[in-house]
């Protein structure tokens, strides 16, 4: 199980309002600096929650969102 930090809520309901999001725009919609959101991302992908959907824009989806476990 993936641990729950408030940055990875963050994430995780950008992803439940907006749908499909690069690494970018989660930046910008959270505020949170880069390497906080890649390393939560990562963690995500680790975990199997978001996938790759265009790695060249890295443009990420969810695919389980680990609150509904």
């Amino acid at each position: 199980p993936i641990k729950l930090t408030e940055s990875t809520e963050e994430l995780l309901d950008e992803f439940q309002e907006r749908g499909n999001l690069t690494t970018g725009a989660l930046i910008e919609f959270t505020s949170l600096s880069r390497p906080t959101v890649t390393k939560h991302l990562d963690r995500l992908h680790t975990a199997d929650c978001i996938e790759y959907l265009h790695e060249p824009t890295a443009l990420w989806r969810l695919v389980d969102d680990p609150r509904n476990e």
